[in-house]
């Protein structure tokens, strides 16, 4: 695999007002929200999640999936397939 591989990110975290609203926020507290509002909830959250536990929560999750990956090696395309036959 090359570098270029290596270094592809995967987002983690977004939010949005759609998603607020899916969590209970009201129209009306969405809009009183402006983008700088929007920015500060994202920041405070990136603060919060990505603190030294991030790194365990990453560790554990990346072991899980390795651990599956193991247990059933087919990739997505032969599952895709198979599904397809059934």
């Amino acid at each position: 695999m090359d570098s270029l591989a290596w270094s592809k990110t995967y987002e983690v975290l977004a939010i949005s007002r759609l998603y607020l609203a899916s969590l209970g926020f009201t129209t009306e507290q969405l809009n009183s929200l402006t983008g700088e509002d929007m920015q500060r909830i994202a920041d405070i959250l990136q603060a919060q999640r990505f603190d030294h536990e991030f790194d365990e929560d990453v560790t554990f999750t990346a072991r899980i999936v390795l651990a599956e990956t193991s247990a059933h090696p087919l990739s997505d395309q032969d599952n895709q397939t198979q599904e397809t036959e059934q």
